[in-house]
């Protein structure tokens, strides 16, 4: 006869916990999922989407396609953000660092995915000039001796890790670029969407420097609408993504005209 105890059963977190835990995870990730709070916390999806419920009521967080965010005025720093997502942005980044071509001129701002994308871009030792307002997205493609790398004056944000204001988007003004490259916190059928007024000005400014206009996103932002509209889809020339997008998102993606990619 085996002396063996039989397995203690994992003790599942109370509503409080839950409620803690999916606040806590908000600090550290825009976005949470229903499906993978389920999982972790060993209750039913539907358990999940009634504490999500029972916080959006309350304020603390914001509902969002099958999932929850930061209410729509808040967003955690970039170096948060960065340890979320990060096999997803991987693939995003890969399949966009592919876009550019030898020689290119390419605009890149500050945030999460476009690090991802700067160290695929180094490790690719990729043939491009590269204008950016990020100061670790700089440091990481100064690596590489095949990219020529232009620092946009401005501001320093520690939060962001970038620079930012009036002098970076005139900075901007004087070149022209084969491509830009973005992420945000947010991506909706009425545009792309973020917490950061001064983030969003930089966004506009390299796209409108641009010949293609990429906007790289993991499949946790779709649907997410926070503070203030970026850009209308109208602008983007190409979306990079993890994950088909849900369909009311994907058709207003095709009604803009925009080439979608699913790495």
């Amino acid at each position: 006869m085996s002396n063996s105890s039989p397995p203690v059963a994992a003790v599942r977190p109370s509503k409080s916990e839950r409620h803690d835990r999916i606040i806590g995870a908000l600090k550290l990730s825009p976005t949470v999922r229903i499906s993978e709070l389920a999982e972790a916390f060993g209750v039913s999806t539907e358990t999940v989407r009634r504490d999500i419920d029972d916080l959006s009521s309350r304020g603390l967080v914001a509902r969002t396609y099958g999932g929850a965010t930061a209410p729509m005025g808040r967003e955690p720093g970039v170096r948060e953000r960065a340890a979320a997502m990060v096999k997803e942005r991987e693939r995003i980044a890969g399949a966009a660092c592919r876009m550019i071509n030898p020689g290119d001129v390419v605009m890149v701002d500050s945030g999460a995915t476009t690090l991802h994308l700067a160290r695929c871009m180094a490790g690719a030792r990729v043939d491009a000039t590269v204008i950016t307002n990020g100061i670790r997205v700089a440091q990481t493609l100064g690596a590489a001796e095949t990219i020529r790398v232009i620092l946009c004056p401005g501001a320093y944000s520690a939060r962001e890790d970038g620079v930012y204001g009036q002098d970076t988007c005139e900075f901007l003004t004087r070149f022209h670029a084969n491509v830009a490259f973005t992420s945000s916190g947010g991506l909706t059928d009425g545009g792309i969407t973020d917490v950061d007024s001064q983030a969003a000005f930089v966004k506009r400014a390299m796209f409108a420097r641009a010949e293609r206009r990429v906007f790289m996103v993991d499949h946790a932002k779709f649907g997410v609408r926070l503070l203030e509209v970026v850009m209308p889809l109208s602008i983007l020339t190409n979306i990079v993504t993890d994950t088909a997008p849900p369909a009311p998102l994907a058709q207003a993606i095709a009604k803009a005209d925009i080439e979608l990619m699913v790495a």
